[in-house]
Formats: structure tokens, sequence, C-alpha cells
């Protein structure tokens, strides 16, 4: 699958736009006037942030609806296929360039099939990638209770686990003011709580609670192939100050002959990554 989308062409750096959601009405306005100016199109595959089904899909942040069928009549496209943004990422890992990881711990082991990606952002959700059959599973795991390992590091912070209903009320932006309130009692955009005063101590609990969790997520998963982070949130907490904090939990694992500490794990620096996973996604030949 990754010499069929290297032939393909892969991501085309020059035909790569950054346009702004609230110039447009709808994404159909966004990607007709995308589409304009490019080659004639057989199939598009649409990387949604937000929930993906049967065919439709909204964004999480934005009061967007998508429909495959009605896109592909706006935009006179043959097939329009949607995936949600973890899934592209999960079809991206296998042939994504050097320089959009960045190595965080762990031994690279590129024989195992199974890997994940964990997306810290605006939500928080994992999508599990089986490598050489190119298929991917999706999940809506931002929506699941929080492990009682991570209960007990935010119960010791703030006093009351249960304000944080999911994983993602903790381990997204929104988490991330709303964990940095309830310990210091000051409210702030999630963007500006590492400036905040007590800011780094919140950012040191945040991290521990993503360490506590990645731990539980190797035993579900197993993704000896590698775990690959991603999301502004990701790279604040896996940033040099608290990284180390985040990967303990993983890295001091001895159980099966110490088979969870040699996990690799990454930190995807390329906001274009998921365009990488649509464009294998359609090399793939998905009908």
């Amino acid at each position: 699958l990754g010499d069929v989308y290297k032939r393909q062409g892969g991501v085309r750096a020059e035909t790569v736009r950054r346009l702004r959601n609230d110039d447009y009405a709808s994404f159909a306005d966004l990607a007709r006037g995308y589409i304009a100016d490019q080659p004639l199109l057989e199939s598009a595959a649409i990387a949604i942030a937000g929930p993906v089904g049967k065919g439709e899909g909204r964004l999480t942040n934005r009061n967007w609806h998508f429909d495959a069928a009605g896109l592909e009549e706006e935009l006179s496209l043959p097939r329009v296929h949607l995936l949600n943004d973890l899934e592209a990422l999960g079809h991206a890992i296998c042939v994504l360039p050097d320089a959009s990881l960045t190595h965080l711990g762990g031994t690279p082991t590129p024989e195992e099939p199974q890997a994940l990606v964990v997306g810290l952002g605006t939500g928080f959700n994992v999508a599990l990638t089986h490598r050489p059959s190119g298929i991917v599973f999706s999940a809506e795991m931002g929506h699941a209770r929080l492990p009682h390992s991570v209960e007990a590091i935010v119960a010791e912070a703030v006093g009351d686990a249960e304000v944080f209903d999911t994983v993602e009320h903790l381990l997204a932006g929104r988490g991330l003011a709303k964990l940095h309130k309830a310990r210091t009692g000051h409210a702030c955009d999630p963007e500006h709580v590492e400036a905040a005063e007590g800011g780094c101590e919140t950012l040191a609990v945040a991290a521990r609670a993503l360490g506590a969790l990645v731990r539980e997520i190797a035993y579900i998963y197993l993704p000896e192939g590698g775990i690959y982070f991603n999301g502004s949130l990701a790279r604040t907490l896996l940033g040099s100050e608290n990284r180390a904090l985040a990967l303990e939990p993983l890295q001091r694992e001895d159980a099966f002959d110490g088979r969870m500490a040699r996990i690799p794990t990454y930190l995807l620096n390329d906001d274009a990554s998921a365009l990488h996973g649509c464009a294998r996604y359609l090399a793939m030949g998905t009908p």
C-alpha cells in the first residue's frame, strides 16, 4: 500500500491550501473554491474532527454537517469518502516522512503490525491500525469513563475527580482549562494555561494523568508497532518539561518480559499528517 501511495504521488505540497472556516458558510462552499483550481478529480477523502458513520459526519467544534452522497452531488465528484481525523492519521503513520515524526522513547519495531494513534486537541480519541493490511479501526474513546488510575491522580490534585465525566473532559483543550480552574479557582483559555499562575503545575497533573491512561491503553490495544501522539495538547504535554511524567508509567512496565516498556512512542509534528492518510486511503482503492 505504501508503494501504491508513492506511485500515485502521495501528498503534493504545492496543492496544500490553508483556509479559514469562518470565511465560508459550509464545507461545500470551501471545497468548491479549492476544487475549481485543481485538475479534474475522480474522488475525495475528507478527514473530519468529529464523529463519522454511515456516510455522514459532523465537526465537534463547528455546526457543519457532512453527507457523502450530498457532497458528491454538490461538488460534482463521482465518489466522496468521509473519515474521522484519527482514522485518517491511522492510515498516515505508515507513509509519513521521517521529518513529520519525533521519536520519544521505546524501541522502533517496524515488523510489528499493530499501532495506535492518540489524539489530544479540541477532543480526544484513538485509532488502532493494522499496518500490513491497511485496516484502521475507529473508536470514540474520548467519551469513555476515566480509568481508576487516572481518577486517583485527578482526585489528589483537585479533591473530586467526578467532575471530569469522560476522558475528553480531562485530556482535551477544554479539559485542561477545566482542570486549571478546579486546581486554582482561576479561569483561562486552554492556550493560556501554561503562562497562567499555577499553570506549570496544572500541566504536570495533566501529563501524569496522560501517562496513567497510556499505560492502560497499552494493555488494551497492545500497539507494539508504536503509539503516535497528535494534537496541540499532545505537543504541550509531551514537551521537554513534562515528557518524562507522561511516558514514565509505560517505560517502567516490566510485565511480559518488558514488552510494554519497549513500545515505541512518537509525536506527530506536521499539521498536514491527516492528508497523507487520506491519500493512502484513496490509494487502497476503497470501493
